[in-house]
């Protein structure tokens, strides 16, 4: 469940990207960043992207870490980054001339409300299938397949919300347009831009901390902020707490782990059954979760007081 979670990870390997010295990998990625900063000031430039994208390319295979590996765990990053930049495809300044132009449709209030109210019925309707205990559909291959529609109906869902405030104004009867959504250089670029820094800099980050360990990471981070203490900055305070974040993601995992193995052999569920049985399911798991954080959370103080 828990196995496609990254951050915090690392991964032992004798590669050249894990012989490196944590803060020089640190500057490297800092240099990264400062380049993309750079190179996002001309448009219509893809040189420095293709460069981006063969360096992170080069950094994952000189790392030993297989790609597939890595697609796992940033296929669902990249589906939400892409739904969130996708608003930036229509980016104008106002002075670029448009690619294409959508609308305005001519939209009538009737129309609009009668297409909530039938989504509203389909919604119940999908709602009172994993709600209600209904023998024909335990069949779990018919759970699975409504499973599919879950994410498209909450993106609808908040559509619709969104829709409802935008309408809130507009008296009942009345035609009013939508639109018209324009496409434009600037949106375009925008969106490319957007989604390859985005992209390169998590994948930059995840072979930081899949090809260095936690102790090297914050040792080079020190030796960085090492002129920060002529400002009397606490750096050795920063480099500490960072440090027990990072150690702290793995034994939170751990726990997850080991709470989701004895709740399993006592007969708990959380892939089948109805709505509210994986949510009562869900709760027995996080009560004693957020008891075991805490408890762990007050011996790692308690230790760190005694020294």
């Amino acid at each position: 469940m828990f196995k496609n979670i990254s951050l915090g990870i690392y991964y032992p390997g004798n590669s050249l990207l894990h012989r490196l010295q944590g803060r020089t990998k640190l500057l490297l990625l800092a240099w990264f960043t400062v380049y993309i900063v750079i190179a996002n000031n001309y448009m219509w430039h893809f040189a420095p992207y293709i460069v981006l994208a063969a360096l992170s390319f080069l950094g994952v295979v000189i790392s030993g870490i297989s790609l597939h590996h890595v697609w796992r765990r940033m296929r669902l990053l990249l589906l939400l980054m892409l739904l969130g930049a996708i608003p930036t495809l229509f980016t104008t300044d106002g002075t670029v001339k448009p690619l294409y132009t959508f609308g305005p449709f001519p939209t009538s209030f009737d129309f609009i409300r009668w297409s909530i109210v039938a989504y509203g019925v389909l919604l119940t309707i999908y709602i009172a299938l994993f709600l209600l205990p209904i023998p024909s559909l335990q069949n779990i291959s018919l759970r699975s397949w409504l499973k599919r529609f879950r994410i498209p109906l909450i993106l609808i869902t908040l559509g619709v919300i969104v829709l409802l405030w935008l309408i809130r104004n507009i008296q009942p009867g009345a035609t009013f347009p939508v639109g018209p959504f324009v496409i434009t250089n600037l949106g375009v670029w925008s969106l490319f831009s957007l989604y390859t820094v985005f992209i390169v800099l998590y994948i930059f980050s995840l072979l930081l901390t899949m090809t260095t360990t936690p102790i090297a990471l914050i040792e080079g981070l020190t030796m960085l902020l090492t002129p920060l203490r002529w400002l009397k900055l606490p750096v050795d305070d920063f480099a500490l707490m960072t440090l027990i974040a990072l150690r702290f993601i793995p034994t939170l995992i751990e726990e997850v782990e080991q709470l989701l193995k004895a709740q399993i052999s006592r007969g708990a569920d959380y892939a089948h059954g109805t709505l509210r049985e994986r949510t009562q399911s869900l709760i027995a798991l996080f009560v004693p979760l957020l008891q075991g954080v805490f408890r762990r959370a007050s011996d790692l103080a308690t230790a760190l007081e005694s020294r």
